[in-house]
């Protein structure tokens, strides 16, 4: 397995991040192809100014339909996390591509990941799981392993697909979910793009699972790994050359956080934290940042995430603002739409070319709402009389009439 691509995806606001995860592959992985998938909409001119080695890719660039009103559907982490698979689509139709690698920005590279080169000549998928030994605590249960419960069993800051028939099948299935379902709601089982890898073991053949502990050590399962420090100062897991870390929560605090369940000394990773931190401090200098390129209207409006849910939700205002990003009366519609929205409600998401299928879709779900709870029966009404506009009575039995199997 020569011809490995790797990419990340981040905003503007993550450079800093990236330009330390791809120095780290520059070191240990100099044969691998590097990609940037900008999730910006910046003009080819200022592209030179992110001064890496690396192919450059944004949104506009991995067609996708509709992309700009599909994109108006997301926050900054969905739409990063959304893109992730058609970027793996591209990568892998490519002629000089034997596999793709995805590593999150916040992820630095420690030592040759030889285990992962190997293990993607004999899978089609590889993932690594947040947990891989059970926790001892009631503590380390209710802050990790009901979290994996919540947010996916496996960690979607890696994985590892080939570029054969297995690994583009498996590309192709994760696009159409990630182009309507890719969204944070974790109450209703949805988390960006990570919760479907749940689903990947049971739907395709040669998924990996790659339990090593020296893969994807972060704050989530430190405390599980063996860490040392050998004469030579280089860290190890278990024994072995810690592979990559992953910085997850960094920011936030929540790294420190997490760390709290950990039984081990601790210094290795506040070392490796040090060690990350003033690498960062060094990259940040060369990437100031404004705006995200998706955070306004082209007015200068910021966009509420509130348009944004409701936007995705109903297919009318797809119909009525085809380009949101050049309304000014965008807002004002839709707070007046998320009224009618029912908290539980799971849309089809963004298909304006297929609004017929999401108003049954849209139906199917406010009558399941509407037994269980009597107010429900408000938003049964707006959508079967969205219909009835439309098509009239003969419309709407003709929809209810239909099977459940509408197109993905």
């Amino acid at each position: 397995m020569s011809r490995i691509h790797v990419f990340t995806s981040a905003a503007g606001n993550y450079l800093p991040k990236v330009k330390v995860l791809f120095d780290s592959l520059a070191e240990h992985h100099p044969e691998w192809q590097r990609h940037l998938l900008l999730v910006e909409d910046w003009p080819d001119s200022e592209l030179a100014s992110v001064a890496l080695e690396a192919e450059i890719h944004q949104p506009r660039d991995l067609g996708i339909p509709d992309w700009r009103p599909w994109a108006f559907c997301h926050s900054m982490v969905e739409l990063c996390t959304a893109v992730k698979p058609f970027m793996l689509k591209q990568l892998l139709a490519r002629e000089d591509c034997d596999a793709v690698v995805y590593l999150d920005p916040d992820i630095c590279v420690v030592s040759a990941l030889s285990d992962v080169v190997a293990a993607l000549d004999d899978h089609a998928i590889l993932l690594t799981p947040h947990q891989s030994e059970p926790e001892a605590s009631l503590g380390g249960v209710m802050a990790n392993e009901l979290t994996s419960l919540r947010y996916g069993t496996y960690n979607l800051g890696f994985i590892g697909v080939s570029a054969n028939e297995e690994g583009r099948a498996f590309a192709e299935w994760w696009c159409q979910r990630a182009y309507r379902f890719n969204r944070d709601d974790v109450p209703n089982g949805l988390f960006t793009d990570q919760r479907w890898m749940d689903l990947v073991p049971g739907l395709f053949d040669g998924v990996g699972i790659l339990r090593q502990a020296h893969l994807n050590v972060a704050s989530w399962n430190a405390h599980q790994r063996d860490l040392s420090v050998d004469d030579d100062g280089q860290v190890l897991v278990g024994g072995a050359p810690l592979g990559f870390y992953h910085f997850t929560g960094l920011d936030s605090g929540n790294h420190e956080v997490a760390l709290q369940y950990a039984t081990n000394d601790i210094g290795i990773e506040a070392r490796l934290v040090q060690n990350y931190r003033e690498a960062l401090a060094e990259s940040e200098r060369h990437y100031p940042y404004g705006s995200w390129s998706f955070g306004q209207l082209a007015d200068g409006s910021e966009v509420d995430a509130a348009w944004r849910r409701a936007y995705r939700d109903d297919a009318t205002l797809q119909a009525r603002f085809p380009d949101p990003w050049q309304s000014s009366d965008l807002g004002a519609a839709c707070e007046a739409a998320a009224k009618g929205i029912s908290p539980g409600y799971i849309s089809p998401g963004y298909a304006v070319r297929d609004d017929k299928a999401m108003d049954v879709a849209r139906v199917g779900s406010h009558l399941v709402q509407a037994i269980k709870k009597p107010s429900g029966w408000m938003a049964l009404f707006k959508s079967a009389s969205r219909i009835v506009s439309r098509e009239g009575w003969r419309g709407l039995r003709r929809r209810m009439s239909r099977s459940g199997g509408e197109r993905m």
